[in-house]
């Protein structure tokens, strides 16, 4: 949750192309007064930020247009070798008579300049956005300071324009259940801004549409700081209570406070729950604001359970505790964060003020909240009186049928192969058999609803679809959030994480899906045992990391004009293209790979039975040879965000070289030189901010990542999927993450230009597979 202004992003993401003339950019939403006038009354108080005027920080160029005899240097070698143009639909006619515009020309023809213009002429301002940059994909990244912590703790953001519901890189959501990887907890599941999250980076926006991909603004969430330091410094402790009390009071408190009797709130919160410290002065705390203030100073203390810890995130294990003790202490924590929740959202507070609260809040305060959120919004309390003096409390869980539907669907997708199995347990008409949420506490988790965002929730669906399962045995029960580059044979499949490189790479595989953060079903492997569960070693990936910097100016350097200019010459633009008539089919995969690695886990070495830790690696046979790859670097594979009406012309400072997947790929193997990117290795932490003193040191000896990359490897990986199989291997092998363009989706130009804004140096181009292929190979 970064500091923002409501007129403002929003409009970033939603509003229209901006002229180049202006030197800043121009309101949004021009030409709409009336949606500007409404927007303008949810405006809220801007943060003040210290921060620099927007500057060019890509090396400044002498556009070759405006000297006839220059030689325009091209990394397509210039317009004899331009590849054929699609045909596509002719234009839409503008006027009974009018003639074509330049527009419309080019969107029929494809052909650069578009008729009416000759090579060496130029565009003015106006007729450079209509013909140059409509449809285009644009990218703005923002940084906000992490509010309560030193300096150097940022958090990074990166949005489209014009992003809606059917041109996103974000994969969908198949079901509601899905949705609790990730909180807004000011707003709907639908205003899902990605500063608006708890978890950082946003889960909502982890996954990408094609299987193995995220997307854009996770990528560049991932060089921020996720976990900046806290101490809990409360010394403020809550009152003693019986446990019967405390369920007697959430029960009461499922139905709201009692906000109509401020006098009965404050009465209950002070007799029972805390201490009024100026309950004896002329001054109690009836005002609500400062009942918040004495909860959070309660909560504070350190004695509580820290769910911002992923240790602490699989709920079950203490509200479904065997220890009363612990049992008992996780409700009390619960019932103070549900008062504190429930005096937030008073129907009195307005979004801003909750909003301007929560930026305020100690991050295990915040996650206090999320629990108390999920508790309200799927547990229900019963009690029964059993005699005069005697009362029992049963749980309901309101959320359980939704579960079980998305974990049949989440089974379904994965082809299961003991589906038959997971259908009859799910029905519960065998009373022999375990109720479904006491499995486990992962399986309590998930049959509950009570799940944390972050990265749990796609652990807690699959050990419970493993509980279901009784064939899996014990050889799958050591799967967990901990351990996030892992995956496991069953029978003849293999399941993989989304965070695992092996996941990533096979996410692109015949008949492969992506679904709550799982990837499946993939090939078998002879190198485990039927059933095992699978630790991947994988290096940190030598890709850059950003800086503020390149956050910050991310719009200047890829905006499809180049620099702002008050003319622009035709002859610095190209239509760049695939060749989509020749295409190999001769790449495949030959066998998914697995050696134990010499250094195994200390558990391991012990002989405790956890899983060991493999090195992975694919072969790939091709025109009789085999290509091995290890999969030795944990990178990114970015989902490219769709353009609209391509393809677009590429401004040539943008500059890439073509290769196509079987014309001597196999033998790069020092892109990251000959792309710009320096030996510097990318810090290996896992996503937090070092130390202030590192900070300063990085920044002194390294020099912002988009001055890494002076070319782009554009990789043509069209055809069979196992094409773009090996690319994405080929990536793992040698350590860059890449952009993934589909070029049913987005054209060669947008995609180059987005690897450009997240700094990374490949690009692969595909078609998703051919709709001939089958799933063969995938058993069910």
């Amino acid at each position: 949750m970064g500091r923002w202004e409501l007129s403002q992003r929003p409009h970033d993401v939603w509003g229209k192309i901006q002229y180049p003339e202006a030197p800043v950019a121009p309101a949004p939403f021009a030409g709409q007064p009336e949606l500007t006038a409404e927007l303008g009354q949810l405006q809220l108080g801007r943060v003040p930020k210290t921060r620099t005027s927007p500057v060019v920080t890509r090396t400044r160029v002498t556009r070759h247009g405006s000297d006839p005899h220059a030689m325009r240097p091209s990394s397509s070698s210039g317009e004899n070798s331009m590849l054929p143009y699609r045909q596509l639909a002719p234009p839409r006619r503008a006027g009974s008579y009018s003639h074509p515009t330049p527009l419309d020309d080019f969107r029929s023809s494809r052909r650069w300049p578009p008729n009416g213009y000759r090579q060496d002429d130029a565009l003015d301002a106006r007729a450079a956005d209509d013909v140059i940059c409509a449809g285009t994909s644009t990218f703005k990244g923002y940084w906000d300071e992490i509010p309560n912590t030193p300096a150097g703790y940022d958090r990074f953001y990166a949005v489209m324009d014009s992003e809606h519901q059917s041109r996103t890189d974000r994969g969908p959501v198949h079901t509601d259940a899905y949705r609790y990887i990730s909180l807004n907890m000011t707003g709907s599941f639908e205003s899902q801004f990605p500063w608006l999250s708890l978890e950082q980076p946003s889960m909502a926006y982890a996954y990408g549409k094609s299987a193995g991909t995220t997307t854009l603004n996770y990528y560049v969430s991932k060089s921020g700081s996720a976990h900046p330091p806290t101490k809990p410094t409360g010394e403020i402790e809550p009152r003693k209570i019986k446990f019967l009390q405390i369920l007697d009071r959430l029960q009461h408190l499922e139905a709201g406070l009692e906000e109509n009797d401020p006098d009965e709130m404050y009465r209950y919160l002070y007799s029972t729950l805390i201490e009024d410290p100026e309950r004896f002065s002329d001054h109690p705390h009836i005002d609500i604001q400062q009942q918040i203030n004495d909860l959070i100073e309660v909560l504070k203390n350190p004695s509580w359970i820290d769910f911002s810890n992923p240790k602490n995130q699989v709920v079950a294990k203490f509200f479904d505790s065997p220890d009363q003790l612990r049992k008992q202490e996780f409700f009390h924590q619960l019932l103070l964060s549900v008062e504190l929740y429930l005096r937030i959202h008073f129907k009195k507070h307005t979004d801003k003020h909750k909003r301007k609260l929560m930026l305020q809040l100690p991050p295990t305060i915040a996650w206090d909240l999320a629990v108390a959120q999920r508790w309200l919004e799927n547990m229900e309390i019963t009690k029964t009186r059993t005699s005069a003096n005697q009362s029992t409390f049963s749980f309901e869980l309101k959320s359980k049928k939704r579960q079980k539907e998305a974990l049949r669907l989440f089974a379904a997708t994965l082809k299961w192969p003991n589906m038959d199995e997971i259908d009859y347990v799910l029905e519960e008409k065998d009373n022999s058999e375990k109720p479904l949420e006491d499995r486990s506490a992962d399986a309590m988790s998930w049959f509950s609803g009570i799940i944390l965002p972050g990265r749990t929730l796609p652990w807690l669906i699959m050990n419970s679809l493993v509980d279901c399962d009784r064939d899996t045995g014990d050889a799958l029960k050591y799967l967990t959030h901990m351990h996030q580059s892992s995956g496991f044979q069953y029978r003849a499949n293999t399941y993989w994480s989304a965070q695992s490189i092996v996941g990533k790479v096979l996410g692109a595989a015949r008949g492969v899906k992506q679904i709550a953060g799982w990837v499946g079903p993939c090939i078998f492997t002879p190198d485990l045992k039927r059933t095992e569960c699978v630790r991947v070693h994988q290096l940190a990936s030598p890709d850059p990391r950003l800086t503020p910097q390149d956050v910050q100016h991310m719009d200047t350097r890829t905006n499809p004009l180049g620099p702002v200019e008050s003319n622009y010459p035709i002859d610095d633009y190209e239509v760049p293209m695939p060749d989509q008539d020749d295409v190999t089919d001769l790449i495949r995969i030959e066998k998914l790979s697995f050696m134990p690695a010499k250094e195994q886990p200390s558990s391991t070495r012990q002989g405790s039975g956890g899983p060991l830790l493999f090195d992975a690696g694919i072969f790939f046979a091709c025109g009789g040879e085999s290509w091995p790859m290890k999969l030795r670097y944990d990178v990114d594979f970015i989902n490219a965000f769709p353009c609209h009406q391509g393809p677009h012309v590429l401004f040539y400072d943008f500059t890439y070289q073509a290769i196509k997947i079987d014309d001597g790929l196999v033998d790069i193997h020092d892109w990251g030189r000959q792309s710009g990117r320096t030996s510097r290795s990318r810090p290996t932490s896992s996503r937090s901010s070092p130390p202030k003193k590192a900070l300063a040191l990085s920044a002194a000896h390294s020099e912002p990542a988009h001055m890494q990359v002076s070319k782009v490897l554009a990789i043509e990986a069209l055809g069979v999927s196992d094409n773009e199989v090996f690319a994405r291997a080929w990536c793992a092998h040698h350590g860059h993450s890449a952009i993934v363009a589909n070029i049913k989706e987005t054209c060669m130009a947008c995609a180059i230009r987005e690897a450009y804004a997240a700094c990374v140096s490949v690009v692969i181009f595909t078609e998703g597979g051919k709709d001939t292929e089958k799933d063969e190979g995938i058993c069910v």
